[in-house]
């Protein structure tokens, strides 16, 4: 049995705040606030470890096959895949990282994983953008090149302004991974007070049910 690991880790979308970005220039995607973040303990086995029991060492950049980069499938089907998995990668290297903490996760908060975070069984990628951490995990493969998805390939890049929908190239751009966690305080007033004790307990609750 492979031990278990407890990773306290923030999930963002890519797009949180999205309608404060399109207040500058207009974007394309699902209209976030400042709501698309969540923080929780994520319980579940080091994805490192498991790679190393199908022969893939710790710290390995390639496989001798030439494999470079792990796949992650899920059951959910999307329309913008026409009908297919969702789907996403991170580098082998992150991957076999145990430092990276990079988990397979089956609890969140010390509870099995509820299906809205991805029960039975996901993926976690501290400090890369939410659209990484794929739900619902089925496959996970080891291939050469970066996953060929949408959300990879033509989605979650980042462009200079001068950039628009009318002569945007996907191809020059690779895809977006690291990304500065924003802070936001949701369920507060300017004038509120929390008090030591159980409204603190209570405001970590309540900010940590998003991801």
């Amino acid at each position: 049995m492979l031990p278990k690991y407890s990773v306290t880790a923030t999930l963002q979308c890519a797009g949180n705040r999205r309608t404060a970005m399109s207040k500058i220039k207009t974007v394309k995607g699902v209209g976030w606030d400042v709501s698309a973040i969540g923080n929780a303990i994520w319980g579940g086995a080091k994805l490192s470890d498991v790679l190393e029991l199908v022969g893939i060492p710790k710290l390995t950049s390639v496989t001798r096959f030439g494999g470079r980069h792990v796949e992650f499938i899920s059951v959910d089907k999307c329309k913008e895949e026409n009908g297919g998995p969702y789907k996403a990668s991170i580098p082998l290297s992150q991957a076999t990282n145990p430092e990276a903490d990079v988990l397979l996760a089956y609890e969140m908060n010390g509870e099995p994983l509820n299906r809205d975070h991805g029960y039975p069984l996901r993926v976690v990628v501290p400090s890369v953008i939410g659209a990484r951490s794929v739900k619902w995990l089925e496959d996970i493969n080891i291939i050469a090149e970066e996953c060929q998805g949408l959300f990879m390939q033509k989605d979650y890049k980042m462009f200079p302004p001068s950039v628009n929908w009318d002569n945007i190239d996907w191809s020059t751009r690779r895809p977006q991974m690291d990304f500065p966690v924003q802070c936001v305080i949701c369920s507060l007033e300017d004038v509120s007070t929390v008090k030591p004790g159980k409204d603190q307990e209570r405001f970590a609750v309540q900010t940590g049910e998003t991801a």
